[in-house]
């Protein structure tokens, strides 16, 4: 029976905004961080540099299970996305005669030019992380920096302006259980489930299916993922294909 060590801890704050890539004209957010988040922000905590995050916790190295502990309230910020003028540039080798004004290049947009996106943002988010480490070295360093509140970087949700508090919760062990029908809070891939939609209830169920980068496979570019989302903090009913992990009643999903 396989057997995983993991560490659990909150991370919440006032604002968050984790951004659909597909979005154009207004900026909407998942619901919840995305794998590729959750794996820049140990980053920070362990300041791991940028261009090593996704090779350190790739898809064998790192699990990650994400639950939701609020319903999720959202609203729209209006923000001002100002471009910034590129100075005036003096092309000439010889000094200038006092006379003399530097060329203005064509075609550039005046100083001070902004634009108005909306941009939805997530209110007083909690979400509760599960991580596993196959490194033990660095599953130890992540679990006493949790514990004593020690961060490389500052953390944040979604955009830097958000700063993320974090709790540490506690550590246990999980252990890979029989695929069949299970209730689990955390988010769920389509993939490995299937909803069972006769035990679902309007008063506890708000459900959505999103399309969520996974992996990072080059240099910002990503894949992606269907998951089965339950906006309100309740369990979600599934009959379970595969990857399945129990924790006396808590079933885990990984991302």
């Amino acid at each position: 029976m396989e057997i995983l060590p993991i560490i659990v801890f909150r991370i919440s704050g006032k604002y968050a905004h984790f951004r659909r890539p597909y979005t154009n004209v207004s900026s909407l957010s998942y619901p919840f961080p995305p794998r590729p988040t959750i794996i820049g922000l140990l980053g920070a905590i362990l300041g791991i540099q940028k261009d090593k995050v996704a090779k350190i916790f790739n898809e064998k190295k790192l699990k990650i299970a994400v639950e939701i502990e609020k319903h999720i309230k959202t609203f729209t910020h209006v923000t001002n996305f100002r471009q910034a003028g590129i100075g005036n540039i003096d092309y000439s080798i010889i000094k200038p005669k006092k006379s003399w004004n530097p060329r203005k290049l064509k075609n550039t947009p005046a100083y001070n030019e902004s634009t108005q996106i909306p941009m939805e943002l997530l209110r007083n988010p909690s979400f509760l992380i599960h991580v596993s480490i196959c490194d033990n070295n660095i599953y130890c360093e992540l679990n006493n920096r949790l514990k004593s509140n020690r961060c490389v970087y500052t953390p944040c949700l979604g955009l830097s302006e958000f700063l993320a508090n974090i709790e540490y919760i506690n550590n246990y062990e999980v252990e890979k259980t029989e695929p069949g029908e299970y209730e689990t809070k955390t988010i769920v891939p389509k993939d490995e489930c299937k909803l069972l939609i006769n035990k679902l209830d309007p008063d506890k169920h708000q459900i959505q299916e999103l399309k969520v980068p996974h992996l990072e496979i080059e240099s910002r570019k990503f894949s992606y993922r269907q998951y089965l989302v339950n906006m309100k903090p309740d369990t979600l009913p599934i009959k379970m294909k595969l990857n399945t992990y129990k924790m006396k009643n808590t079933i885990l999903c990984f991302l």
